[in-house]
């Protein structure tokens, strides 16, 4: 038997925020193709952190002073067959500076600093199996769900009537591919002539 290796599937997923989750789907393993005997996944995101300060006066105001304003936030992303990362991002640069004033009452003035952090892989992982242990995988459409989220903090010096929130987001690629196992071409030939060598023994039979 020969090993083979498909072409890597590919889907795309998008979290505009964190504490979520993203499902994508992929086509079944094709069984005429031969025996199925492995599954491999991974994934590829970008995360982005973003920390937001409200000016709730009706005049601009100097925040960071003594401490500079920033967010921070471990953002853990985990899939199928034990695939996980872990990545802390902290907002940069560190901000202390002037806040635009709210337009009016009831309104604020807003500054936002992010950072973004890019190619974080997790896997590839295979499993391994037979076409019974990974019939799940066999046919129809597979679902990969990646789950995303995220524990964080706020910290700087802010004046009366100023706030500060920081929110997270994540973006990236799943990719699946199948190992299989086909009859390597002399097995083939050496089982077309044995086929081909019954059905003259059986017209011998026959006339």
């Amino acid at each position: 038997m020969t090993t083979v290796t498909s072409a890597w599937q590919q889907a795309a997923f998008d979290l505009p925020t964190i504490d979520a989750s993203a499902t994508v789907q992929f086509n079944g393993f094709n069984a005429s193709l031969g025996k199925l005997i492995g599954v491999t996944v991974k994934f590829i995101m970008d995360e982005t952190l973003t920390d937001t300060i409200y000016n709730f006066n009706t005049h601009a105001v100097t925040v960071g002073n003594p401490r500079p304003v920033f967010a921070t936030s471990t953002i853990t992303a985990t899939g199928p067959l034990g695939l996980s990362t872990v990545n802390q991002l902290t907002t940069t640069p560190q901000f202390a500076g002037v806040v635009p004033a709210a337009p009016s009452l009831g309104s604020f003035g807003s500054k936002s600093i992010s950072n973004t952090v890019t190619g974080i892989q997790s896997g590839p992982v295979t499993v391994n199996g037979t076409p019974a242990s990974l019939a799940a995988y066999i046919g129809g459409q597979n679902s990969v769900t990646i789950n995303v989220d995220g524990e964080g903090s706020q910290s700087g010096s802010l004046p009366p009537n100023v706030m500060n929130g920081y929110s997270a987001s994540a973006n990236g690629m799943v990719y699946l591919q199948y190992i299989y196992q086909v009859p390597e071409p002399a097995s083939m030939a050496l089982f077309a002539l044995g086929l081909l060598a019954l059905t003259q023994l059986r017209r011998r039979k026959s006339s």
